[in-house]
């Protein structure tokens, strides 16, 4: 499994705005448990680095392309906030996709380029000049929602071209009739992930202590887990809804009670 090279905070920013003891559940010891790092050292990695790095040490293969949550991220580095903030810059200079799962409060991540090679192959299904899209998408990636005003001025598309992005599932209309772009088969994602964190919870929930030993859990083949136990814990953490504490036998996943 690749091993990330964590970067300073004075050498990406010059200011240190991470507290001590973040958890990074990235890094891997011998045995294969998440460690924590250093009491005495703060140390933070760029955003998009950490995005590469969860896709790379996972192999995610699914049908709907590479894709982290949000709370992924949370799991790497504990300062909410410096990372929205990041996740923003990044939106901005069109190194990510960011997405926004209504129903399950959820949001998503695709690094641009992926997004991309979906694009690359959607578009000349809908008769859609790709040069042309890209750069008006490039201007407008900070932008969620769209009228279809706006689609048709802005990207040049046709009514036909707009309804077939819609078939492709790579455009949806809300209830305010408003558009927004879409990674196809996300709504696949969505239930694959709450049916894999919902079975690892039920696990640790019937068990009397509320926890397991991190290599038991990753050894279990457990239903509904599709996406990987591995994936999903990274998950499951960032949303404060589990969390790793080591011990001599290596690390334990700890259900938190709310």
């Amino acid at each position: 499994m690749p091993k990330r090279k964590p970067i300073t905070l004075a050498a990406l920013r010059g200011t240190a705005s991470l507290t001590k003891r973040a958890f990074i559940v990235g890094d891997e010891n011998e045995d294969g448990d998440f460690d924590e790092i250093d009491e005495d050292v703060i140390v933070a990695t760029a955003i998009e680095e950490n995005i590469k790095f969860i896709l790379m040490s996972l192999c995610l293969n699914t049908s709907i392309g590479p894709i982290v949550t949000k709370a992924m991220l949370y799991s790497l580095i504990t300062n909410k906030t410096q990372v929205d903030k990041d996740l923003s810059e990044l939106r901005n200079g069109n190194k990510i996709m960011w997405f926004s799962f209504r129903s399950s409060s959820t949001d998503y991540l695709m690094l641009f380029k992926d997004y991309d090679s979906v694009l690359q192959k959607i578009l000349p299904d809908c008769n859609i000049s790709y040069s042309k899209f890209i750069d008006a998408f490039k201007n407008q990636n900070d932008v969620i929602y769209f009228s279809k005003i706006d689609l048709k001025g802005k990207f040049c598309l046709s009514d036909d071209a707009i309804n077939m992005l819609i078939g492709h599932k790579l455009l949806i209309m809300n209830s305010n009739s408003m558009y927004e772009f879409s990674v196809p088969n996300s709504g696949n994602f969505m239930e694959l992930l709450s049916q894999g964190k919902n079975r690892i919870l039920s696990v640790l929930g019937n068990r009397p202590s509320n926890e397991i030993l991190e290599k038991e859990l990753l050894d279990m083949k457990l239903r509904d887990c599709s996406l990987g136990i591995k994936y999903l814990l990274y998950d499951l953490i960032g949303n404060g809804q589990v969390k790793s504490v080591k011990c001599g036998m290596g690390n334990l996943i700890r259900l938190i009670k709310k």
